[in-house]
C-alpha cells in the first residue's frame, strides 16, 4: 500500500464510527457515557499514528492498551487495521466486532474478537481486500466512500490490489540510473552529461551552439529525493532506528514502528522532538503532548500561557477545587513532568500498579511513568499514555 494514496473506503451501514487515515482503518461502536472515553482515545490514536508515519503494527500495540487499561463491562466493539511488511496487514479485533482479509491468492482469513480479550493476527502480503465489521452491519454501499476522517458507519471494506508493475521500458524512463563517481567525471568530461544552468535570465541558444552541442546519450539524476514529514518540536538528542525514526536514547523498540533497537550501533545527533504520548481525561478529552501544558479553571491568565511556553489546558469541577493556575505537566528532553504549582486543594498522582494517590509537594517535578493516574483537585483525574516503548 506504499507509494501511492489509498483507494477510498466503500463503508457499511451502521450506527459506529469509522475512521481513516492513509493506510490506517478503525471501527468503533457507537460510544455511550461507558465508552466515549474509549472510543476518544482510539480515534486520539489512530490519529497520532498517522501523524507520525507509523503502520499497522504501532495502531494495534497502541490500540490495545488502552483496550487493556480501560475495561467496559463486556468487551467493547471495534476493530483496527493497517500496513506490515511487504503488502501485508495487521489487525486487532475486540469484542462484537470482525475482520475479513483477503489475500492475492483467493485465501480468506477470518478474525473475530471473544470475551478473553482482543485478538491480533498480521497477515502476510499480498493482500487484496480488507474488511472490518461490526455487528449489525448492513451491504457495502458502492456511492459512499471516504477517503479520511470519520464518519458514521457499520464498518468498511477496502480494495488493498496494487496498480500492475509497468513495462520495463516504462520503468527504465521512470526511474533515474545511478552512476559511479568515476564514470560521472569522464561523461562530464565528454558532454555525455548537462549540469543545470545556474539560475538567471534564460536565453535562446544560437542557431551554431545548437548545432555543435551534443545529443545527451545517458540521463543521469544526480539528486535523490526522500520526502519525508519531520515532526516540529524543539531540537533534543536522540537516535534512529534503522528505519530512521527518530527515537528516545533510553528506548529498546522504536516508538514509531516497535523495531528493537538493542543490538544496533546508534549515533545520537539533535532532531525535532516528536509528541511523547497524550494526556486521557476523565471526561473523554485527549490531549497531545507535543509542548507543555498548563492545567487550571482558567489556565488562560497564568504567565506561562502568556508567554507561549504552555498550551491552556481548562479543567473544572462542582466544588471548584481546581485551581485557576493549578498544575503544569512539563516536557523535559524526552522526560514528561507533573508539578504543582501551589495549588489550593494538591495534585496528587498515582503510579501503575499503586493502589491510592500520593499528594505532591508543591513546586517539586515528579517524572511521569506511563500509565500513571494525576489527580487535580478533589475529583478531576487524566491519565499519562506514553509514546515511548523502554
Amino acid at each position: 500500500m506504499s507509494g501511492a494514496a489509498p483507494e477510498p473506503a466503500r463503508l457499511l451501514p451502521g450506527d459506529g464510527l469509522v475512521a481513516q487515515e492513509g493506510g490506517l482503518s478503525l471501527v468503533c461502536a457507537a460510544p455511550d457515557a461507558a465508552t466515549g472515553p474509549l472510543a476518544d482515545a482510539l480515534l486520539a490514536a489512530l490519529e497520532a499514528v498517522a501523524g507520525a508515519g507509523g503502520d499497522g503494527p504501532d495502531l494495534v500495540a497502541r490500540a490495545a492498551r488502552i483496550l487493556a487499561a480501560r475495561r467496559p463491562p463486556r468487551p467493547y466493539a471495534c476493530a483496527a487495521a493497517g500496513p506490515a511488511g511487504d503488502g501485508g496487514l495487521t489487525v486487532l479485533v475486540s469484542g462484537d466486532a470482525a475482520a475479513r482479509v483477503v489475500r492475492d491468492g483467493g485465501e480468506e482469513i477470518r478474525v473475530g474478537g471473544g470475551p478473553a480479550g482482543p485478538s491480533e493476527r498480521t497477515v502476510g502480503g499480498p493482500v487484496s481486500i480488507l474488511e472490518l465489521t461490526l455487528g449489525g452491519a448492513g451491504l457495502a454501499e458502492p456511492r459512499l466512500r471516504l477517503g479520511s476522517g470519520v464518519v458514521r458507519g457499520g464498518g468498511l471494506r477496502r480494495s488493498l490490489r496494487r496498480p500492475a508493475p509497468a513495462g520495463r521500458d516504462e520503468q527504465a524512463a521512470r526511474v533515474p540510473r545511478l552512476v559511479p563517481q568515476e564514470r560521472l567525471k569522464t561523461m562530464l568530461d565528454a558532454g555525455a552529461l548537462a549540469l543545470p544552468p545556474a539560475p538567471g535570465p534564460a536565453a535562446a541558444p544560437s542557431p551554431r551552439a545548437q548545432a555543435a552541442a551534443p545529443e545527451p546519450r545517458e540521463r543521469v539524476s544526480l539528486i535523490r529525493r526522500h520526502p519525508k514529514r519531520r515532526p516540529s518540536g524543539p531540537e533534543v538528542l536522540g537516535v534512529n532506528c534503522k528505519n530512521e525514526h527518530f527515537n528516545d536514547p533510553r528506548a529498546h523498540y522504536c516508538a514509531v514502528c516497535g523495531i528493537s533497537m538493542l543490538q544496533l550501533t546508534l549515533s545520537p545527533f539533535h532532531g525535532p522532538r516528536p509528541p511523547l504520548g497524550m494526556l486521557i481525561v476523565d471526561d473523554g478529552q485527549t490531549v497531545p503532548l507535543d509542548d507543555d501544558q498548563l492545567i487550571g479553571r482558567r489556565p488562560e491568565g497564568a504567565p506561562e500561557v502568556a508567554q507561549g511556553r504552555a498550551h491552556p489546558l481548562r479543567l473544572t469541577d462542582h466544588e471548584e477545587s481546581v485551581s485557576r493556575r493549578h498544575a503544569l505537566v512539563r516536557l523535559r528532553e524526552w522526560q514528561v513532568d507533573v508539578v504543582d504549582l501551589g495549588s489550593a486543594n494538591g495534585t496528587a498522582l498515582k503510579r501503575p500498579g499503586e493502589a491510592d494517590f500520593q499528594r505532591l509537594a508543591p513546586d517539586t517535578p515528579v517524572e511521569l511513568p506511563p500509565g500513571a493516574s494525576v489527580r487535580i483537585g478533589r475529583t478531576r483525574v487524566f491519565r499519562f499514555e506514553s509514546n515511548r516503548k523502554i
